[in-house]
């Protein structure tokens, strides 16, 4: 008999709060539609930063190389990236933007991967903190 091992993932989500810039949906999608742009919202522990306008890799800092690349995007709206490359982990991350009143624009950040169970445990609040602190960034830096 053989015996068949199987790793059990399942997707888990992490939103950041929306968040408020001053610039409009336009400025701000036109920013994130450009990887060359994200060194500036990433944490200090991204290191060997590498970027195209679509594509990017980059270190975590004693975690994993990673890679991603712009699926899709509907303009001024929404940029959908995914994991791309040889990463330990499938993921995508989503911006979805919406004008507010006061003609800037509201921005939230959604991270969605597949995480084993103790992953998930290990890896919940460093995931939480990156899109809460991308999406910090964007508020000052646009």
């Amino acid at each position: 008999m053989e015996m068949v091992t199987a790793t059990l993932t399942s997707m888990s989500t992490f939103e950041s709060d929306i968040r408020e810039v001053d610039s409009s949906c336009q400025a701000v999608f036109d920013f994130l539609k450009d990887f060359r742009n994200f060194e500036k919202l990433l944490p200090e522990q991204v290191q060997n930063w590498q970027a195209t306008a679509e594509t990017c890799s980059f270190r975590i800092q004693g975690v994993a190389d990673l890679g991603m690349r712009i699926a899709g995007t509907s303009a001024c709206r929404n940029i959908h990236m995914v994991s791309d490359g040889e990463t330990p982990v499938a993921f995508s991350l989503d911006f979805f933007l919406n004008p507010s009143s006061s003609g800037g624009c509201r921005i939230s950040c959604v991270l969605e991967a597949e995480l084993s169970p103790f992953i998930k445990m290990v890896a919940s609040r460093p995931l939480q903190a990156f899109v809460d602190k991308v999406s910090g960034k964007l508020q000052e830096v646009l």
